[in-house]
């Protein structure tokens, strides 16, 4: 299957008010190989191509008629994850802004017309609204365990669990390709972010994908081929996502990133996206691992100070049997992948000390309508 996702929004909707209760929920992800070739900038130059999966980490969105010439927004935590944070991030840092799970919800009421609060998260959700039309006599509510800049395309599933909730709000419906496109064009176009497009696709397909890009966005999908039934539960089961506690918007990550960097690392990202699809065709875990270990080392070479904290986690777990360690998203911060066998993970959740560590299953549905 391939399936173009690029494009920018459509033309503006009439305003109108949601007729009904409506939820629905996207899931994060993680890349194997490939992440950074989907940038406009470096996609343009013969293509970009991107492995993952999204993950059984979700964020809901819940949507409902609210008073006539208002709108609400609320974003709220929920969950805490398997171990809470103290102290220093997984690099050493000190914790950034946003820990995963905590604080009371966030509130913004207004009146409809009036501007949007200046704030990246509510700017979000304002975006979605607009480009439904469903801007009136509305509140919306958020869930999501992680705080934006997470590393895990959070915003994206937000963006895409809200574009569905909204239209599901109205009557409405929206097949996977035009959430992924509507959920790009609304950072790049209406935010103003330098942002890839692989999150948006896989908050709206789910599964394990290989993408390919050009500059507009995604310029295909095809979900993975899997040589041999025993290879995603093995995966899945040696993946630990170790979050730094550092919080930071990826978009500000990009833009220090160095242009010609990105082109000279840009073919071997896309080599090694080319060396996990075929170990997934033949099913081959070694190979699998081997195009994720040469994807970290090609994206480490983008910017070495978005790989900081990746590279001090890697000296501290040193000698314990870590086969992958990459940053995830942009880097700078959010969560860290590392891949070891099972039977390794209490040795290393010894070494992490107080750090949160999530055991993510991966192949998770994409977007969908959840019960009331």
């Amino acid at each position: 299957m391939s399936t173009p996702c690029a494009g920018s929004l459509s033309a503006p909707r009439t305003l109108r008010s949601p007729l009904w209760h409506a939820a629905a929920s996207a899931p994060m992800r993680v890349s194997f190989a490939g992440g950074g070739s989907d940038l406009p900038g470096v996609a343009r130059q013969d293509g970009g191509r991107v492995v993952g999966a999204a993950i059984d980490l979700r964020v809901r969105v819940i949507v409902e008629p609210f008073d006539r010439g208002w709108v609400r927004i609320e974003l709220a935590a929920r969950g805490q994850g398997q171990r809470p944070t103290e102290g220093a991030g997984a690099g050493g840092a000190g914790a950034g802004a946003g820990g995963a799970g905590a604080g009371a919800p966030r509130v913004l009421t207004r009146r409809r017309g009036e501007p949007p609060r200046d704030d990246l998260a509510f700017r979000l959700i304002e975006a979605t609204l607009s480009a439904t039309g469903v801007g009136d006599g509305v509140a919306l509510r958020v869930e999501s365990e992680m705080s934006p800049g997470a590393g895990l395309g959070g915003s994206a599933s937000v963006a895409v669990a809200a574009l569905f909730a909204l239209r599901a709000s109205v009557g409405e419906a929206a097949a996977a390709e035009e959430l992924a496109r509507e959920a790009v064009a609304i950072e790049r176009e209406r935010l103003g972010n330098a942002c890839g497009a692989q999150d948006q696709v896989f908050a709206a397909f789910g599964g394990l994908l290989d993408l390919a890009f050009d500059a507009r966005g995604c310029s295909g999908v095809r979900p993975l081929a899997i040589g041999c039934p025993e290879l995603v539960p093995a995966l899945s089961a040696g993946l630990l996502l170790v979050d730094t506690a550092v919080r930071r918007v990826s978009g500000d990550v990009l833009d220090r990133m160095d242009p010609g960097a990105a082109s000279e690392a840009k073919g071997e990202l896309v080599a090694a996206a080319g060396e996990v699809v075929r170990g997934f065709e033949i099913g081959s875990l070694a190979l699998v691992l081997s195009g994720m270990r040469r994807g970290a080392a090609a994206k480490a070479r983008l910017s070495e100070a978005a790989s900081a904290m990746a590279r001090a986690l890697e000296r501290r777990l040193d000698g314990l049997g870590v086969e992958v360690l990459r940053m995830c998203g942009a880097g700078g911060g959010g969560h860290i992948l590392v891949w070891a066998p099972a039977e390794r993970h209490a040795r290393l959740l010894d070494a992490l000390g107080p750090c949160l560590v999530r055991r993510p299953a991966i192949g998770a549905a994409g977007v969908r309508r959840d019960p009331a």
